[in-house]
């Protein structure tokens, strides 16, 4: 029999709730024929938009979240170009990673794992003479727990003709982001975080300037964003969609402006506070610093005194909490909880907090 962890805290893929499970058990017609397949389409990704504060259009692919990473940098860069990353964390390590794989020269402006952006002056004296044609930087980075603003790098990138992507898998749909107002040309995000959807949708919202070099560069494959252009209007898929992963998308977006999006930030704000005093009561240190930015959909903390990483996610299963170990550096210190999407909910959180203080009060 299956073992059941009632008290879901893995920061992704998320617990299911019924109405994206329901969404999914229906016997959808093919998608590559199915006129309300495309309504349903530009209504999700109308949606998504809102969320995310952000006029630009969004490409929905089939696929984990690294489809959406893998292509925005291969559609928008090619050998010889040049990458600036922000990187205070394991993924934007990996984002500038996959940019050198490219064949492109990447500098980095390295910070400390468990430390945010903050004072620009640090990013412009690394930029210097070098003129990246894009920026990367992650808004969540989950391994950490942190939030990293975004104000300002928008700013910098277009100062200098860059581009500028921000991976938001991990936040979007838990965090205001305002992609908008701070100009971001390539926003990533996934379906298996804060949309309560399974890991099997990816989407991008995409700038006109973006647009552009992705058509100057004409990228083919199956992670290309220039055959998804004109899906939004009706026209055929660059290949046979995945009409249930879109309809579990849909209502896991729906539902979260139906709750209202501020209310949503709202709520998980408040579930990220309620874990970090929890932790605090307990004597549970958190991971980021002092004076950067916690996130509100993941909260990461060091592992108790005395316990290895199996051994203290055994006890907290053992009393109904899944959580998560963390990632790089972080890896047999740091443990997780994600308290995004449904997760999100001071009931469920309470139920957490008291796991971790019936695992340590029983040693």
């Amino acid at each position: 029999m299956k073992k059941q962890y009632p008290i879901p805290m893995l920061p992704g893929p998320v617990s299911v709730p019924e109405d994206v499970l329901a969404a999914m058990r229906e016997d959808y017609p093919s998608g590559t024929f199915d006129p309300d397949f495309f309504a349903q389409y530009v209504e999700t990704g109308r949606g998504l938009a809102r969320l995310a504060g952000t006029e630009n259009d969004v490409v929905i692919m089939t696929g984990e979240g690294m489809l959406a990473l893998w292509g925005a940098l291969k559609s928008c860069l090619k050998p010889g170009m040049k990458v600036f990353s922000a990187v205070t964390g394991v993924f934007g390590e990996g984002l500038a990673d996959m940019a050198e794989g490219l064949g492109c020269e990447v500098r980095r402006l390295r910070l400390a794992y468990n430390e945010t952006l903050g004072d620009l002056s640090d990013v412009e004296a690394m930029i210097g003479d070098f003129r990246p044609d894009m920026v990367t930087a992650v808004h969540c980075e989950t391994p950490s727990g942190t939030l990293n603003p975004l104000n300002g790098l928008g700013a910098l990138a277009k100062a200098r003709g860059a581009l500028f992507c921000v991976d938001a898998v991990a936040s979007w749909g838990g965090a205001p982001i305002r992609a908008g107002a701070c100009g971001v040309d390539l926003l990533l995000g996934g379906s298996q975080k804060c949309f309560n959807a399974p890991p099997s949708m990816s989407f991008l919202a995409v700038s006109a300037p973006a647009w552009e070099r992705i058509e100057r560069i004409g990228y083919q494959g199956y992670d290309a964003l220039l055959p998804w252009r004109e899906v939004s209007k009706g026209r055929r898929c660059p290949y046979t969609p995945y009409r249930h992963g879109l309809a579990a998308l849909h209502a896991g977006v729906r539902g979260i402006l139906a709750e209202g999006e501020e209310a949503v930030f709202t709520r998980h704000e408040a579930a990220a506070r309620q874990c970090r005093a929890g932790l605090k009561e307990l004597d549970i240190r958190l991971w980021p610093a002092e004076g950067s930015v916690p996130s509100p959909t993941v909260t990461a903390a060091l592992i108790p005194e005395g316990f290895s990483w199996p051994e203290w996610r055994d006890r907290l299963r053992e009393r109904g909490l899944n959580a998560a170990g963390s990632l790089g550096p972080m890896d047999g210190k740091v443990f997780r909880l994600g308290h995004m999407g449904g997760q999100a909910d001071a009931a469920l959180m309470q139920k957490a907090l008291h796991a971790l203080r019936d695992a340590l009060s029983t040693v």
